[in-house]
């Protein structure tokens, strides 16, 4: 009698290569045989060359041929996307009973809700410790820890490729698109980093975490979404004056019957925990009202993290571990109202460059005061451009739509030179 698990995997990329690596390791007590039997590693390119020896690896080109073979027991789905070959090979799968493995945030944050119902109809198992801040065990303690302490706030810093970024902008001087290059040669960045620099990277991450620990359904349309492509320098040099620092968060909170979902820039106090977290490490934050905060820092990416995340799963799947994919059947959601980031409060800083003349300071500081938005620190000093000032301004809370309103006063001045430059504080993180 084979009491193996079959497996299947689709895609041997970074993460497919990290995980066949895990693999081979895993034996019986006996430690001579495995549990696991690899039946099938789909690719789109036999011929390639690898980090792994694949001479005698079961290699085939049909990836959706995964989802019907009766010697898979689990799909592992490596290969990323939204839509596509990844979509109808875990929809499939599932709909003939096999279980999915996943590393794909993106396809879980637009489809989660299909697939878990159809997950949960036909007795399967989806686990995605690996589409969530790599080697950071975040689903986890979540779903089978942290869930039942009514949890308000998960944040974190969710993209090792924005905390690259701003680090190096921070600590080195560079300007954006200097280290932006210097990320793509060490492997940090894409070639195409436009889902990592823009922020969506994190979102498709922060509305997973915000699902698992709101009992709320996988909805990525009401993620509020901003990158980090126009930061510069002089935004670095200038708040750290004012103690704080730049991160890009994805933010998830829950207050009363309202949730809120949100990615982007934000300034942090240097001392804060979080602040401390540089390079490419990923970091997650679950706030609770039993145990208070829990932190969780380590490697977002890459190889060894992630496969060893794919790996945890299978454990799990071979123990029989099985659990809601949300930790809680899809059907029993909570009717709680998405939060709109126009109806959320911030303290701001602005950076305004003005004519540097009589006027200018008390027409913008008018302009404020009309719209009840008061100043709690400011600085003014001269700006590169002859005859112009660099004006910093610190807000104290006000709803965003508010501050907003008052920008584009301030952008219609004419002695203004550039668009307001904003980014929200977050003080108490």
């Amino acid at each position: 009698m084979n009491n193996k698990i079959g497996i299947g995997i689709a895609g041997l990329g970074t993460v497919g290569e990290g995980f066949l690596k895990q693999l081979k390791k895993y034996k019986t007590s006996n430690k001579k045989t495995s549990n696991f039997e690899l039946i099938n590693i789909a690719v789109k390119n036999l011929r390639k060359k690898r980090n792994v020896t694949t001479k005698n690896l079961p290699l085939i080109k049909d990836t959706l041929s995964l989802a019907s073979n009766p010697k898979i027991d689990i799909v592992i789905e490596l290969i990323g996307g939204s839509s596509g070959v990844a979509y109808k090979l875990v929809k499939k799968s599932l709909m003939n009973g096999k279980s999915i493995i996943t590393a794909n945030k993106a396809l879980l944050a637009i489809h989660g809700n299909e697939l878990i119902k159809i997950a949960e109809k036909n007795n399967c198992f989806i686990s995605f410790e690996a589409a969530i801040a790599g080697g950071i065990p975040v689903v986890k303690a979540i779903r089978e820890n942290l869930k039942f302490n009514e949890i308000t706030k998960v944040y974190g810093i969710l993209n090792g490729t924005c905390n690259y970024i701003l680090t190096k902008m921070e600590t080195e001087g560079k300007d954006f698109n200097s280290v932006l290059k210097d990320a793509q040669n060490l492997g940090f960045a894409e070639l195409d980093p436009s889902f990592d620099i823009k922020g969506i990277d994190a979102a498709h991450k922060i509305t997973l975490l915000s699902s698992l620990a709101f009992n709320v359904p996988v909805n990525f349309s009401s993620t509020y979404i901003e990158g980090i492509q126009n930061i510069e320098i002089d935004d670095f040099n200038l708040v750290r004056e004012f103690g704080y620092k730049i991160k890009l968060l994805g933010i998830a909170k829950k207050k009363g019957n309202f949730y809120e979902q949100r990615v982007h820039p934000c300034l942090i106090k240097s001392e804060s925990e979080i602040a401390k977290v540089d390079n490419e490490l990923n970091a997650v934050v679950i706030e609770d009202k039993v145990i208070g905060k829990t932190t969780l820092i380590g490697p977002g990416a890459g190889a060894n993290p992630t496969g060893a995340a794919v790996s945890a799963d299978l454990i799990d799947y071979s123990r029989k571990n099985f659990n809601f994919p949300l930790g809680m059947p899809i059907n029993v959601v909570q009717k709680l109202k998405n939060l709109k980031i126009s109806d959320s409060n911030f303290s701001y800083y602005l950076r305004i460059i003005g004519k540097d003349e009589v006027g200018v300071m008390g027409r913008i500081t008018g302009i404020l005061a009309r719209n009840k938005i008061s100043i709690d620190e400011q600085k003014q000093q001269h700006y590169k451009k002859r005859g112009y000032a660099s004006i910093v301004i610190i807000t104290h809370n006000i709803k965003e739509k508010v501050m907003l309103k008052a920008i584009k006063e301030i952008n219609n001045m004419k002695r203004i030179n550039n668009k307001v430059k904003f980014i929200r504080i977050e003080k108490n993180l």
